[in-house]
């Protein structure tokens, strides 16, 4: 039986997934794992070029597919229940992991259960890179409330290919929630520190993986109405923090989803964002406007 399990949800991409693929065959950890790969739903033609892709690979990998696309946190919920090793670590398809990702992270996840850290998830710093730009890196700051910096989601993101940890601290926080295209990871992170869970960090002080940033194609409509979603389901936290806060997120999902639609073309869209977020917190705006100009 292997140690790990590597979860990659995957959809039409058989150029990401060959990327990722590789990046987890060049992991310097000499432990034993195993990738599941689900697919949501790809035409057949892709799904069998899948299947001749992964018969390259030295590790055991398991293919699921769903008949129809079904979303993001189906397909997660898919990856959830096929877990069987003792360890799990998400690799979004077309994302990439370092060398050192998994080895670094076992020694994380080691230190922080000997300082009786448990249940914890142990994260990293990554890369952030758009097209054709030179890859940004991303901190990953454990050290600091950390229910209230995955809310504001600046050096501290719920991003799940950033994780390693056991696979009963996945279980015990439960399925992805399906009603969430987008966000399902930040929605699932909160839920595991509600329950008392931490996130550690790997103890090493670069970028241990690689994010592949992409707007094109996105619904800024489906990311304002999963942000409304997380904000109702979660509002408790938010009040925690006080009404300045609360409004300040809110303001920061207009403006994000006007961000998502300028991206993708949709000036009049994205100037509808801008005037709600304008309506949500107008001395914020102004001094925002006044710094950067009237653009998302």
């Amino acid at each position: 039986m292997a140690t790990l399990d590597v979860l990659v949800p995957h959809y039409n991409d058989l150029e990401g997934l060959t990327i990722s693929l590789n990046s987890i065959a060049g992991q310097t950890w000499n432990g034993s794992y195993r990738v599941v790969i689900a697919d949501d739903g790809s035409p057949e033609q892709v799904t069998a070029a899948i299947a001749d892709l992964v018969a390259n690979y030295p590790f055991p990998v398991v293919l699921l597919r769903s008949k129809a696309n079904r979303g993001r946190p189906y397909t997660r919920n898919l990856l959830l229940d096929a877990i069987e090793s003792s360890y799990v670590t998400w690799l979004d398809s077309g994302d990439q992991f370092y060398p050192q990702k998994v080895a670094a992270q076992f020694d994380g996840l080691k230190m922080a259960e000997t300082a009786a850290k448990d249940p914890c998830w142990v994260t990293c710093h990554y890369d952030w890179k758009r097209h054709a730009e030179r890859p940004l890196t991303r901190r990953q700051e454990t050290d600091q409330d950390q229910i209230k910096a995955l809310l504001i989601g600046r050096n501290l993101r719920a991003y799940l290919w950033t994780f390693l940890c056991r696979s009963e601290t996945l279980k015990d926080v439960g399925w992805f929630d399906e009603k969430l295209p987008r966000l399902q990871d930040l929605d699932y992170c909160l839920r595991f520190l509600i329950k008392g869970g931490t996130l550690v960090d790997a103890g090493v002080d670069r970028a241990l993986c690689l994010y592949h940033k992409a707007y094109a194609g996105r619904d800024a409509d489906e990311l304002r109405m999963c942000y409304e979603y997380i904000f109702d389901k979660h509002k408790i936290l938010y009040q925690k923090y006080g009404p300045g806060f609360a409004r300040w997120r809110l303001y920061h999902m207009e403006l994000h989803a006007a961000l998502f639609a300028a991206k993708n073309g949709d000036r009049v869209r994205s100037a509808y964002y801008m005037w709600r977020g304008f309506c949500v917190d107008p001395v914020r705006f102004i001094g925002r406007t006044l710094t950067r100009g009237l653009r998302p």
